[in-house]
């Protein structure tokens, strides 16, 4: 009798059955709620690692896009930096050239006097002569002799300018010379020409003194004599010079 008489009203039984249910049924609403919220988080978990995917590659391809443009924009800068670069190339070995034909020139000229610097154009690449006075010398006051040690102080000093010991052939060497240029052509520039030099002459152009001044300076390695016979129309070739 005390028990019932200290227990609850029924009313308040069904008031507290009232708020067990619904609490029953909030806390299924909420694990409802979170396996909604847990799938949420693992979908948005997903987008957010294909984002991060994408971003890396974003920003690979961005980089390697701004260096593509970067290559682009510099190739203008480039060009423009190798035009100069050619251009004061060229002088300087246009510059250098000119003072070795200069002094290959006139170490050959009998008359040393005569040219004072040779000049040559950075477009054209035509030989100027100068005299001593630094006025314009006309080729044409050149005589056939000194035309011709003009070409080869030429290749001579293209062959000192490019630093290689390049073989030279020579065909004909001392047509149209002196006596002095011939001398001075056997003497200073056949022997320091290159490390091979192949001449083509006749008897009559490196005649007998001419060879026996080359052979005591020790230019001479070899000697050949071409023999044509016409009437087997063939040309045999025997060790040796005419003497």
């Amino acid at each position: 009798d005390r028990q019932i008489a200290e227990a609850a009203s029924p009313e308040e039984y069904i008031r507290l059955k009232a708020q067990e249910s619904t609490a029953r049924e909030l806390v299924s609403q909420l694990k409802a709620d979170k396996i909604t919220s847990e799938r949420r988080h693992q979908e948005l978990d997903r987008v957010i690692t294909k984002t991060r995917q994408e971003l890396a590659t974003y920003t690979e391809t961005n980089i390697s896009l701004k260096n593509d443009r970067h290559i682009i924009d510099s190739i203008a800068k480039v060009k423009a930096t190798l035009e100069v670069f050619k251009v004061k190339l060229t002088l300087k070995k246009i510059n250098k050239l000119e003072n070795e034909v200069t002094e290959c020139f006139r170490y050959l000229l009998h008359k040393s006097e005569l040219v004072q610097r040779v000049t040559i154009d950075s477009s054209t690449f035509a030989l100027t002569l100068h005299d001593r006075e630094g006025k314009l010398l006309p080729k044409n006051r050149l005589s056939a002799g000194e035309k011709q040690l003009l070409a080869i102080a030429l290749l001579w000093g293209l062959a000192r300018v490019s630093g290689r010991q390049l073989p030279i052939a020579i065909d004909t060497p001392l047509g149209r010379l002196d006596s002095s240029h011939r001398t001075n052509l056997i003497e200073r520039y056949f022997p320091a020409a290159s490390q091979q030099v192949i001449l083509l002459s006749t008897d009559t152009e490196v005649a007998e003194t001419e060879v026996t001044n080359l052979r005591e300076r020790g230019a001479i390695t070899r000697e050949y004599t071409l023999e044509h016979n016409s009437s087997e129309q063939r040309t045999q070739v025997r060790s040796g010079y005419f003497w």
